[in-house]
């Protein structure tokens, strides 16, 4: 059985925001990969082989280094097995994570080429 935070509304304002509003947000609800940490907002993210939302790695050999997304809100793969992917749209350059961290231009690269999602 799926299980997902059941929040009914959550706003985010300031540092955690991640949807830029320029263009509308097209956002899916995905699978992730369990037991794999806490998954901050604004991290982008690949599918496994599995096809389950995990860490994007470009030095992956597979399907982790294709990016897919960016997480709008934090997931927390213990609890949860499913998060919120934007998989359309414009987001915060500056908000964008790759493993924790801030992304770096490759990263940042790879997403606006693999995806329909812009960065500002």
């Amino acid at each position: 059985m799926a299980k997902f935070d059941g929040v009914i509304d959550r706003r985010e304002i300031g540092s955690e925001g991640v949807i830029d509003g320029r263009h509308p947000a097209v956002v899916k609800v995905m699978p992730f990969k369990q037991d794999n940490g806490k998954i901050a907002a604004g991290e982008i993210i690949a599918l496994g082989a599995d096809g389950k939302a995990d860490f994007y790695d470009s030095a992956d050999a597979g399907t982790l280094a294709v990016p897919v997304g960016v997480t709008i809100l934090p997931v927390d793969t213990g609890k949860d097995s499913l998060g919120s992917v934007l998989v359309h749209g414009t987001v915060i350059r500056s908000a964008l994570k790759n493993e924790g961290i801030k992304a770096d231009a490759a990263a940042v690269k790879a997403l606006e080429t693999n995806t329909n999602i812009w960065m500002f």
